[in-house]
């Protein structure tokens, strides 16, 4: 053990109540980890899904690829992000971010000064960019879900290999200890009875 216990019934009852708090850990922990496994799951068949409609996406997008160079300038203008709204989710004790949704800049443009397919061209592209985004943020909350999958794991093997058996080892050292004791003094006893037995 790194530290040195003191062997005596206060160190006794401090250890028992250390293991019986490891121990009363131990099921949430485990709980929280099959969660993030859970979850992870989720988001990684939630990011492979995205991942085949973009490329989908990307397929169609590939139909309008002389119109997008014809029309460049006004196509950045028209897929132009103007907010981003996200918030945060709370799973398990772990703060996650969540894409809400993507407002474009609206921006006039002429209808005459457009080709027919204009329209068609912007709105892939917009796909696009929206499912690059939601991609992102599904990256981002696998990293996030798996290092709290990571500590909780790490948390869980210190107290199954580490404190709870370093607690029943301090707990079974104390007991034998105060038993050697207590046959001692029961020993020390029953010769202070006969020396006394003798001398009377």
């Amino acid at each position: 053990m790194a530290e040195r216990i003191r062997l005596n019934k206060v160190s006794l009852r401090e250890q028992k109540q250390q293991l019986g708090l490891y121990q009363r850990f131990l099921p949430a922990l485990e709980a929280r980890k099959q969660m993030f496994l859970l979850q992870l799951g989720e988001v990684r068949r939630q990011a492979q899904a995205k991942a085949g409609q973009l490329e989908a996406a990307l397929g169609v997008a590939v139909r309008f690829s002389g119109l997008l160079r014809q029309m460049e300038p006004l196509m950045k203008e028209q897929t132009r992000i103007e907010r981003t709204e996200t918030s945060i989710v709370n799973f398990a004790g772990l703060r996650v971010p969540h894409l809400d949704r993507l407002v474009f800049e609206d921006r006039p443009y002429g209808l005459f000064e457009t080709p027919y397919a204009f329209e068609a061209a912007r709105d892939s592209l917009r796909a696009i960019i929206v499912l690059k985004t939601e991609l992102a943020f599904l990256r981002r909350q696998e990293e996030l879900l798996f290092e709290g999958l990571r500590k909780t794991s790490q948390r869980i093997n210190l107290y199954e290999q580490r404190l709870m058996p370093d607690c029943r080892e301090a707990i079974r050292r104390i007991n034998v200890y105060l038993q050697d004791q207590r046959a001692v003094s029961v020993g020390v006893a029953k010769a202070a009875k006969r020396l006394s037995a003798v001398s009377l």
